[in-house]
Parts: structure tokens; C-alpha cells; sequence
């Protein structure tokens, strides 16, 4: 089960490391020069534009109310780890906790994986 359990924290880096390797291979968009570089860089700016007016609230909510909006993907993300380890000390069936552990890998992948592939890019 822990062979198991290091694999599935690890497959979202493999993965990472396919899509760049595919990009290389067939030849990701590059820029060549200086106002190109400005271009893509404005498209991706205002692609996460997009992403955050999906996530903006309509009308004035109370801010404890925005303030547990932006962080209840993060709040979810922690009780799926703490209940997916809370399972190795319980007695459960092997498969319900198989199932936790790996369900605790995601999100564990969600919380650090975007961290962690930027510290092998370096």
C-alpha cells in the first residue's frame, strides 16, 4: 500500500513531464522576439482575467462569506488529507482505506503539486 500511495503522489509530475516533453517534441509556441514574448504574455493575462471574473461574487457579500469562498477549495482539500491518514489508524476495510489514501494523494496534488513541479523546473 505504500508503493501505492508514492506512485499516485507521483503520477502528476510524470504526467507534467510528458505534456513538457510532447511540447519540445512537436514544437510548443515560442517567441522568437521581444514583442511576441509581450503578446503571449498578454494572452495569459488575460486568460487568468477570465478565471477570476468566473470566481468574482455578484453583489457585496460580507466578507467572512468571500473570505470562506476563496478558501473553501483549500479547507475541502486539508479534511480530504487529515480523514485519508486518519484511515491507517483505524480499523477498516482495506479497500475503503485504499480509497481514502488515494483520494487524500489528490488532493495533496491540488495543495503542493503546482510547488513542487515548479522546484524541478529550476
Amino acid at each position: 500500500m505504500l508503493l501505492e500511495t508514492i506512485i499516485g503522489a507521483l503520477v502528476p509530475i510524470g504526467v507534467e513531464g510528458i505534456k513538457q516533453a510532447i511540447g519540445k517534441w512537436a514544437g510548443s509556441v515560442k517567441a522568437t522576439t521581444v514583442d511576441e514574448q509581450i503578446k503571449l504574455d498578454e494572452a495569459e493575462i488575460r486568460r487568468l482575467e477570465a478565471v477570476a471574473k468566473l470566481d468574482t461574487p455578484i453583489g457585496q457579500p460580507s466578507q467572512w462569506v468571500v473570505d470562506l469562498r476563496a478558501s473553501a477549495r483549500y479547507i475541502g482539500a486539508l479534511l480530504v488529507i487529515i480523514v485519508g491518514i486518519s484511515t491507517l489508524y483505524t480499523p477498516m476495510d482495506a479497500t475503503i482505506q485504499s480509497l481514502a489514501l488515494q483520494a487524500a494523494n489528490i488532493a495533496f496534488g491540488f495543495l503542493f503539486g503546482s510547488r513542487i513541479i515548479a522546484g524541478f523546473k529550476k
